[in-house]
């Protein structure tokens, strides 16, 4: 009986062209693979490879292989598909998460999450936005959402994929917003020159490249308080002591009872927040479902 053993030795055998390099792959001796090779042959009865001063695989060799291969390929999904299912009926998923984003979508997320999978457990540690990239480089949770931050030296450990890059938007307390431009148009940078702007953590990731950004076209912000908490921003705004920017899935989350929310023409200038995982950590089945949950509940905001 052909065995997967001999199978995959001939799809190593194909791959390294050397009894020598597959015995290494395999973790065998050359001997041992030759009389796998040699027992294959038997049992199809036809020659596989042809030996000399190199090795080839004949016709019927490259035939068998090209059915290795496919057989192997689907051993090898069905075995992930189920260690995936076995994941998801329990175990544990880590995530650190922005204060922002804490306070938007991921609740969300998470509810559409433990509906689908709620044999499995989810931790989630809200921190301040430069801190989750932190937390997930030194193995402190599975996930982060939020900004990478500028350091090369998490760059190099972590692996990254935007999910949301969204506009900004002013925020005022109601009936302190200025009349909305003509036409449904979004209002200039330069309107909020002498405005009173109250800011929340100017040092993360994120604040970082808005300013950057806004530096390159000239344009500064006059703040007159900052803050650690976005709360606290809104609190401070709704009663009346300046205006404040969130990007516009925040922005959406806000009660139009107490808030006005003006667009901003500001050409590139973008929040940016992403979905970060450890370089060397492969996805699971978990990390997979909660980032399907997460772009969902962003897709519904």
């Amino acid at each position: 009986m052909v065995t997967l053993r001999q199978l995959h030795a001939l799809a190593t055998l194909a791959n390294t062209g050397s009894f020598t390099a597959t015995a290494d792959a395999l973790a065998l001796t050359q001997s041992a693979v030759s009389v796998m090779i040699k027992e294959l042959e038997q049992q199809v009865g036809v020659v596989l490879v042809e030996r000399g001063r190199t090795v080839r695989l004949t016709a019927a060799g490259k035939t068998l292989c090209e059915t290795a291969n496919r057989v192997l390929a689907d051993i090898h999904r069905t075995v992930a598909g189920l260690r995936s299912v076995g994941e998801l009926q329990g175990g544990r998923i880590r995530v650190a998460v922005g204060p922002l984003t804490a306070a938007t979508f991921f609740p969300r997320a998470l509810a559409l999450f433990r509906a689908r999978h709620p044999l499995v457990a989810v931790d989630v540690l809200d921190v301040p936005v430069e801190q989750a990239s932190q937390r997930l480089a030194a193995d402190e949770v599975d996930v982060a959402i939020g900004s990478p931050g500028a350091s090369p030296a998490l760059a190099t450990v972590l692996r990254t994929e935007p999910l949301v890059r969204d506009r900004m938007h002013a925020v005022y307390a109601r009936g302190k917003a200025p009349p909305a431009p003509a036409g449904g148009r979004r209002m200039k940078w330069q309107a909020l020159q002498h405005a009173e702007v109250i800011l929340t953590d100017r040092v993360s990731g994120q604040w970082r490249e808005v300013f950057l950004q806004l530096s390159r076209a000239g344009v500064a912000l006059n703040a007159v308080q900052e803050v650690r908490l976005y709360s606290t921003a809104l609190e401070m705004v709704r009663c009346g002591l300046g205006m404040t920017l969130l990007p516009a899935f925040a922005a959406r989350h806000l009660d139009a009872a107490h808030y006005d929310v003006r667009g901003i023409e500001h050409g590139d200038t973008r929040w940016e927040v992403h979905w970060m995982m450890r370089a060397a950590a492969a996805p699971t089945a978990a990390s997979e479902a909660l980032r399907e949950a997460v772009i969902e509940a962003l897709g519904s905001r």
